[in-house]
């Protein structure tokens, strides 16, 4: 499992590479996805990590300029994510449906069994 930063990054890299095949990506490009201050270095770590995982694939990295591939790896990470967000949802649905049908299924059978009792006591 990825960091949110390299989660975010990798996910940058396949938003830019979305047609496939390589793709000249500038420093600044990158950078623009992380919401705090992350430096250069941090960058080109984050890079050599994804890379040496087999996420993405670099061809070259010069001076700011880098030419990025992101691999099935990669692509697998992002597909396998949004599968577990949507699986997430579906649950918490799923939850909310049984949880609200409970309710109103004992509703019904408290006031059933109020009204029964208050047939046989007498009082209707």
């Amino acid at each position: 499992m990825l960091d949110e930063r390299t989660s975010a990054l990798l996910e940058k890299i396949n938003e830019f590479c979305g047609e496939g095949g390589f793709k000249i990506a500038e420093e600044k490009e990158l950078l623009s996805c992380f919401s705090g201050d992350v430096s250069r270095e941090e960058l080109k770590k984050m890079l050599s990590y994804l890379s040496e995982r087999r996420y993405i694939d670099v061809k070259y990295a010069d001076e700011g300029v880098y030419c990025l591939c992101p691999l099935s790896e990669g692509r697998l990470y992002f597909e396998t994510l949004k599968e577990n967000r949507r699986e997430g949802a579906r649950r918490r649905a799923a939850v909310v449906f049984m949880s609200a049908l409970g309710g109103f299924l004992g509703a019904f059978l408290g006031s059933l069994i109020a009204f029964a009792i208050a047939l046989f006591a007498g009082g209707i």
